[in-house]
């Protein structure tokens, strides 16, 4: 029996390595660096973050900002976004070769770039701005420097964004496919393996050990296993020279030589980025934070970075003889790691547990619309807002005087919402001139309230959420508050560039905000990491008294001003 594994091994290695090598074909070496620097890397592509798969690769930056940007190859710029969130500043440039190449929080752009979005800008009167531009109006050759490299958006710090898309189908491409280099000797680590038994929905862990680098489970006896089961993995990458975790290249599950399931991170669609939440233990990353990634595939789960799958994932075991599951998980490099444990089972006669009856006007099926009322609450499920058909659970409860409606326990907060779905709740009565405060609060374990928004309509808010959990009916009348960082009276002083303020609201969140300057629209940057309003001093501000005001305004149109005199 030993020697037929050993066997097996070598077999599955053999598939294993060619496998690696099986995508599709993309061009080798036509895009160059866009930086200038030894490449490392801080994100890996299809790297699992928060309700999505990672769509490019984030390159380190030293830990700081101000490094030239370059265009990788010649095409053109066609499209600019800016935001105070996700990319940030991000450029968008397409390429003769049918693909497009994508660059995030960037610091800025160089100077014809910049010329054409603060035209637009000001046209638009809006710092955040998503600019198709027209085709060949700002071309780029190879080697050009098009931008600095920073900080903006929603980062943890200071790095590049970049991606590689399809110009057809605009799917995201694991831009190491093309011929990207990065220094990668280090096998992948596996941190955990569960086992799930599919008939009595319970689950264990197994024990995992390392013995001159390699991994075993940690057995007396040969494990146990039920006759149907699928399987859990969590695991990361190590690359040289920095401590990143970050994501692998290709999981692969065998049963002795018969695979099960293999996962490749190649491609994928930003339709389908959701369904990272079927593909990991969801229940489990809610309670804990980690992030297993499941051999089983979820009824609803229309994930296309699956390479091979087989009886959804789920192994079946029709006899009483010895079994091997394996393990692979391998880097783009070829770096692998296994990890092989014998299993059988002793329960061939599958009971299948009884389980309770359904109440029907509870039962929400995955890929059908439905519809939950009482005479408070009513829920909408549009098709496929789930991933899997679940029993409601809904509870009403007193709201102790804190809200303007009942409470509501909408299910639980451990099963994953796909497609938003629609939650209206009864209000309390309230005035007319009111009504356009009102708003649904999620109410967190914590106490702390996440607004979820909301419109009144025939005594009801209306809001879509994407997550379970309580909610109730609140009011937000208190205006944003907008706080002057660097304001003085004074004459401003000859180093100074910028006025910065800081604005912030209670509940609802900010809206919209907007600057004048003697009268005319002027462009303010807005930082949604730091709630920072920054005016760039620039020509506009003349020599003598200058008159700025400032005005912000919430999700329920409670608004602030504030004027300033700037004397130059």
């Amino acid at each position: 029996m030993k020697q037929k594994f050993k066997i097996s091994y070598f077999i599955l290695f053999l598939l294993s390595i060619s496998q690696i090598e099986g995508q599709n074909q993309y061009p080798q070496n036509y895009f160059a660096s866009p930086l200038d620097i030894t490449l490392e890397l801080a994100g890996s592509f299809g790297e699992l973050r928060n309700n999505h798969f990672h769509s490019g690769l984030d390159f380190r930056t030293q830990e700081k900002e101000g490094f030239n940007i370059y265009a990788p190859a010649n095409g053109y710029i066609s499209r600019i976004k800016v935001s105070a969130y996700g990319f940030g500043n991000a450029l968008y440039i397409t390429h003769p070769n049918g693909y497009v190449t994508v660059y995030g929080h960037l610091q800025s752009y160089n100077s014809k770039i910049t010329a054409y979005l603060r035209k637009m800008q000001y046209e638009k009167e809006s710092f955040e701005v998503d600019l198709a531009v027209p085709y060949n109006k700002i071309k780029v050759t190879k080697g050009e420097i098009i931008a600095i490299s920073g900080n903006t958006g929603g980062t943890e710090g200071p790095h590049l964004h970049f991606e590689i898309r399809d110009k057809k189908k605009e799917h995201p491409i694991n831009p190491l496919l093309f011929g990207y280099i990065i220094k990668d000797s280090i096998s992948p680590v596996i941190e955990g393996i569960k086992c799930y038994d599919e008939i009595s929905g319970t689950d264990f862990d197994l024990d995992i050990k390392t013995l001159n680098g390699n991994y075993y489970i940690d057995a007396k006896d040969t494990l146990i296993f039920p006759a149907e089961f699928s399987m859990g993995i969590s695991t990361y990458d190590l690359m040289n020279n920095n401590k990143a975790k970050n994501g692998v290249f290709k999981i692969e599950l065998w049963l002795d030589t018969v695979l099960i399931n293999r996962m490749v991170f190649e491609r994928f669609s930003f339709n389908e980025t959701r369904y990272i939440n079927a593909y990991i233990n969801y229940k489990l990353f809610v309670e804990t934070g980690k992030k297993f990634q499941q051999s089983k595939i979820l009824p609803g789960n229309k994930l296309s970075m699956y390479n091979f799958i087989k009886d959804q994932g789920i192994i079946k075991l029709s006899d009483n003889n010895l079994h091997q599951i394996t393990y692979f998980v391998a880097d783009y490099e070829g770096n692998y790691r296994k990890i092989c444990f014998p299993v059988k089972t002793n329960n061939l006669t599958i009971i299948p547990i009884q389980k309770k009856s359904i109440d029907s006007n509870l039962l929400i099926t995955f890929n059908l619309p439905d519809t939950f009322r009482t005479e408070n609450l009513k829920i909408f499920f549009p098709a496929n807002s789930l991933y899997e058909n679940i029993e409601l659970n809904q509870r009403e409860m007193s709201n102790e005087g804190k809200f303007l409606s009942n409470i509501f326990q909408i299910h639980d907060n451990t099963v994953a919402i796909h497609r938003n779905i629609s939650v209206s709740i009864k209000a309390d009565s309230i005035a007319d001139s009111l009504k356009s405060k009102l708003l649904i609060v999620r109410i967190k374990n914590d106490g702390k309230l996440v607004s979820e928004g909301g419109k009144f309509s025939d005594g009801f808010i209306r809001t879509n959420i994407n997550i379970f959990g309580k909610f109730a009916v609140s009011i937000d009348t208190i205006a944003p508050l907008i706080n002057p960082l660097n304001y003085s009276q004074k004459p401003i002083p000859i180093n100074q560039k910028t006025f910065d303020f800081e604005i912030s609201d209670n509940l609802s969140g900010i809206a919209k905000y907007k600057a004048t300057l003697n009268g005319k629209w002027i462009l303010m940057t807005f930082n949604g990491q730091t709630n920072k309003l920054t005016y760039t001093i620039d020509d506009r501000l003349q020599n003598g008294i200058n008159q700025l005001k400032i005005t912000v305004e919430d999700s329920c149109q409670n608004s602030s001003e504030l004027n300033l005199l700037i004397n130059k």
